[in-house]
């Protein structure tokens, strides 16, 4: 059991939006009249995780303005990362230091963060039909397996956000390129508790303009059931 301990959400929002092509920046889509970027905080403001950490780096100003009324929302902290372009794993990192600077580390499994959290989510924010459910579904198996990582899987294929125990924050920090928790997970598969949450809308991105459609459709069709 990992008792009653406060989980934290990174949304990792810096990313150039290199593959979607035509100028656009998938953050800032249009998805019922909302950006893209903004149906993510909500899920995320939504739901039992505390504080939610946006890090933005792509367009910074931009994006700040055009979310501007979800990013003064009790519970948010708003971070950059000025090397968002040298991969993914820089904003996670910016994203943790947020969480854990000042924390003395070595302390054992149950280390806890300066912000006062002993776990953290690393979310997408491309993704914009998670939803509470599904981040609440991971913080409650956080809460009852004991174990340190948290995994997503979307009819057995693995997906995101991802939960890791902050006594995993360390490792997480010396990941470099651009790529996310994926090396820390494999490192410690016996440490994984993998959550079943069916619904595999929940795990799509818009990287491009295509994938961005095909995430319309399902909004829409979502909205008519």
């Amino acid at each position: 059991m990992n008792g009653d301990g406060t989980t934290a959400a990174i949304i990792l929002a810096a990313g150039s939006s290199s593959r979607m092509g035509g100028g656009r920046h998938k953050l800032l889509l249009p998805l019922d009249e909302r950006p893209v970027l903004a149906h993510v905080i909500d899920a995320a403001l939504a739901s039992r995780a505390r504080p939610v950490v946006v890090v933005l780096g792509h367009r910074a100003g931009q994006v700040r303005a055009e979310v501007a009324a979800y990013l003064e929302q009790p519970g948010i902290i708003v971070v950059e990362n000025p090397d968002y372009l040298q991969g993914m794993s820089t904003s996670m990192r910016v994203g943790l230091a947020t969480l854990v600077e000042g924390t003395s580390h070595g302390v054992g499994q149950r280390e806890r963060s300066q912000a006062g959290v002993d776990s953290a989510l690393i979310m997408l924010g491309d993704q914009p039909l998670i939803t509470a459910q599904v981040i609440d579904a991971l913080i409650s198996a956080w809460g009852a397996s004991g174990k340190r990582i948290v995994a997503a899987l979307y009819g057995g294929k693995r997906g995101n956000p991802t939960l890791f125990a902050a006594s995993l924050f360390g490792e997480l920090m010396e990941v470099t390129g651009d790529e996310g928790g994926r090396r820390v997970l494999e490192r410690h598969r016996e440490e994984v508790e993998s959550v079943e949450l069916g619904d595999a809308a929940a795990s799509f991105d818009v990287d491009t303009w295509e994938a961005y459609q095909e995430v319309v459709e399902m909004w829409g069709r979502k909205k008519e059931e």
